[in-house]
């Protein structure tokens, strides 16, 4: 059997006190899949993992000489490993099954979401020391690599495919309309951390909408363990305590969440927090 719940809320909890740089991303999003799937073995997946790197690593080792010196021919043979000879893909039939959002299911499956399938080709780009990172692209997540002077976005969905300014534009329109625009926003670079929350929000947002509501308190505890000092996961845990019927804990979570923003300058949060101790307050009186 895999590690207890115990141990693994033992080693999110400490990641969520360490700084971002020391967290590694596959392996964390890994304990986050073993929460649901109590009886798989870790370590066989992060074989898995090692298989990917390792094969990677070869490839680059048989194409020295070759000129890998451009972005965009480092992520085609990226893609080619990821994408090609381990068949991962884009579950574009089944988008919203759950199982996307699991990094044993998708290791099992071959296919899953942008970011679940972005997570193994940064855990593969940075165990060989390439600068590639996570970007804050909305709504469908996207990876950009640099060597050098040059600079490839990689959508890790569709098969690694390396996207144009173009592409990227009609991507985001698709998303938000047809008077979006491509901001400097949408390139910045996310951390891990950011990252794991993402993953763990769309399958807070499949639960919310499937009205699995103790999945998603579940969910939203398992993001407060990776981001202790986000307020507003705070907040969202004292809603969904709220619908649990458990008012001592939303209370304590509101207030959590109240004292926290303040402290941080969120007074929009802040303010929500306020209101909902008040209407809590109501509520038991």
């Amino acid at each position: 059997m895999g590690r207890s719940e115990t141990d693994i809320e033992a080693e999110l909890r400490a990641a969520g006190e360490a700084p971002d740089e020391a967290l590694d991303v596959a392996r964390l999003a890994l304990a986050l899949a073993a929460l649901d799937h109590p009886r798989k073995q870790r370590a066989a997946y992060e074989k898995h993992l090692a298989e990917l790197t390792s094969a990677f690593d070869a490839a680059l080792v048989r194409a020295k000489g070759a000129d890998t010196a451009s972005a965009d021919v480092m992520a085609g043979a990226l893609a080619g490993i990821v994408a090609g000879r381990f068949s991962y893909d884009g579950d574009s039939a089944t988008y919203d099954d759950p199982k996307n959002a699991n990094l044993m299911d998708v290791i099992d499956r071959r296919k899953g979401l942008p970011v679940t399938l972005g997570i193994l080709y940064l855990h593969v780009g940075q165990s060989l020391g390439l600068d590639i990172c996570g970007l804050n692209f909305p709504g469908h997540f996207v990876l950009r690599l640099r060597i050098g002077q040059s600079a490839a976005i990689i959508d890790p969905f569709n098969r690694g495919q390396v996207l144009s300014t173009a592409d990227l534009l009609h991507l985001i329109r698709g998303i938000e309309g047809p008077d979006a625009k491509l901001t400097p926003d949408a390139y910045a670079p996310v951390t891990t951390r950011d990252i794991l929350l993402r993953l763990e929000n769309n399958i807070l947002s499949r639960a919310i909408r499937a009205n699995e509501l103790d999945r998603a308190r579940d969910v939203v505890a398992r993001m407060i363990w990776l981001a202790p000092r986000r307020a507003g996961l705070h907040f969202e845990l004292g809603r969904l305590e709220v619908h649990a019927g458990h008012m001592g804990a939303a209370a304590i979570a509101f207030e959590t969440c109240r004292s926290m923003a303040s402290g941080d300058g969120e007074m929009r949060i802040a303010g929500m927090a306020e209101e909902a101790l008040r209407r809590l307050k109501t509520r038991l009186n």
